[in-house]
């Protein structure tokens, strides 16, 4: 038997991720009824919709509810990503897929001075949260485990995966009932797997939200035998959205189509490429170019034997945007319909501000150049468009040393892999898009201010716990 936790401070939070549910669906099944347990959180506190990150995909996406930063620039830029520099990954692959066999390594990848909620708050419990660094128990993640998952991955049995994520929540709630923890978090992953198979609104997403229902229920149960029910929060949060997709570019075969050697999942042992392109989501992706080279380069280094590649991708119906930096604090981002622009960070007396220059037209769709803005009137420009926080995330993302030379988000209704996934997708994400970058927030207290970014839940978290919240986050408190 484990050796009992040590005994939580004067509050509990616990947060319940929906991986992959819509917030306009839980929405609804809250309206109808569905879900007494979520709906009275919302009765007790806020429900809201905000921002995730780009790219917006389960993994990467972890990092900001759980750090409180951006996954780029700690150390994590996509579902799979290559590593230049050779200190990840095996010979001669030297790369990463969070959504096979590496799913362990998140934890090891991300920054080790970026700490995470699990290591702030203890002690600390997870059940199938792909980042559980510092957690004591991370359930749903052991070698037993996935190996009674895998099969049903790779069958398309998602009645299978149900069963199995609904034991782990068991194990779970029994954990947290016999050592209350001071901060726990349980991730239901079973809506996002519908979602790809069935479509973001189908019956078997909504059976999901009702085993995320019953989790609420139960973790309330929990608390009032306890005695401890008003010490407990619970809180509610979404990593990606979905949205449908009827369309789906082979980007691999294309790549290769035109003479170039590539290295892309599941196959990543080849030698001397030309290319890797690391898809996500899979309506993302990030193409390094000259993979051989030990350090990224800028895009006026590489523009000379590289642009009629940039070009070629931009006439291509699968991209919707596509990025690149051109120095360490500019990126250029291009459409096809709506030209080129530039997005320019700039760093004064340790606060951040964004610039937008529009160059050969307006791909953010922003109006107009846009001068030193903050972070949130960063996020306010972009909040009618689109492209939700678009000039933050971009930022964030394409100058990040592990990411991609160029990189890429998808159109609506295309994702970039054709090939290699056990189940067709009819619904897609990791694209800066609104429909998959949009999620819902629930908090169940009263708060200051409305939202913004899943990256807003690492410090209200930590308020919330009556702990100190670290400096230099991209999320602030609501609270």
């Amino acid at each position: 038997m484990r050796p009992p936790l040590v005994h939580a401070a004067s509050r509990t939070l616990l947060l319940i991720v929906a991986d992959g549910v819509r917030h306009d669906v839980l929405h609804e099944e809250i309206q109808r009824g569905n879900v007494p347990a979520i709906a009275a959180l919302c009765e007790r506190g806020h429900r809201c919709e905000v921002a995730s990150c780009f790219p917006s995909v389960t993994g990467p996406a972890y990092v900001p509810f759980l750090t409180g930063r951006f996954p780029a620039e700690v150390g994590v830029p996509g579902l799979r990503w290559f590593d230049r520099q050779r200190k990840v990954g095996l010979w001669p692959a030297y790369s990463r897929s969070y959504s096979g066999i590496d799913i362990w390594c998140l934890d090891w990848d991300l920054a080790p001075d970026t700490p995470t909620l699990f290591e702030l708050a203890k002690p600390s419990l997870a059940a199938m949260s792909m980042l559980g660094r510092g957690s004591r128990i991370n359930f749903g993640r052991s070698v037993g485990f996935m190996a009674r998952v895998t099969p049903s991955h790779f069958r398309g049995d998602l009645d299978g995966w149900r069963r199995a994520e609904q034991g782990a929540t068991r194990q779970f709630l029994r954990e947290f009932e016999r050592n209350r923890p001071q901060f726990a978090t349980l991730a239901i992953l079973s809506a996002d797997k519908r979602a790809h198979k069935e479509g973001g609104e189908s019956l078997g997403v909504r059976n999901a939200i009702l085993d995320i229902n019953d989790a609420v229920a139960s973790a309330r149960a929990i608390a009032e035998r306890g005695g401890w029910a008003d010490q407990l929060d619970i809180w509610m949060v979404g990593d990606h959205g979905h949205a449908p997709v009827a369309h789906h570019d082979d980007l691999q075969g294309w790549l290769e189509q035109r003479g170039l050697r590539v290295r892309a999942h599941p196959q990543i042992l080849q030698r001397s490429v030309d290319v890797a392109l690391m898809v996500g989501g899979n309506a993302m992706a990030h193409i390094y170019l000259n993979p051989q080279t030990r350090t990224c380069e800028f895009w006026p280094a590489l523009s000379g034997k590289w642009e009629s590649l940039h070009d070629a991708l931009l006439q291509r119906d699968s991209v919707g945007l596509l990025a690149v930096a051109t120095s360490e604090h500019v990126v250029r981002v291009t459409s096809n319909l709506h030209g080129a622009a530039e997005i320019r960070k700039a760093e004064t007396a340790g606060q951040s501000s964004w610039s937008y220059r529009p160059l050969t037209g307006d791909p953010l769709e922003l109006g107009g150049e846009l001068s030193a803005l903050d972070s949130a009137a960063a996020f306010d420009a972009c909040a009618a468009t689109q492209y939700p926080d678009s000039l933050v995330q971009l930022s964030s993302l394409v100058r990040a040393p592990r990411s991609g030379d160029v990189v890429i988000s998808a159109a609506r209704g295309w994702d970039l892999r054709s090939r290699f996934e056990p189940l067709v997708h009819v619904s897609t994400h990791g694209a800066l898009l609104r429909e998959q970058m949009t999620v819902p927030l629930i908090i169940d207290r009263p708060i200051t201010r409305t939202p913004r970014r899943t990256a807003d839940v690492f410090p209200s978290a930590l308020e919330a716990l009556g702990l100190p919240v670290p400096p230099g986050l991209d999320g602030q408190s609501f609270l």
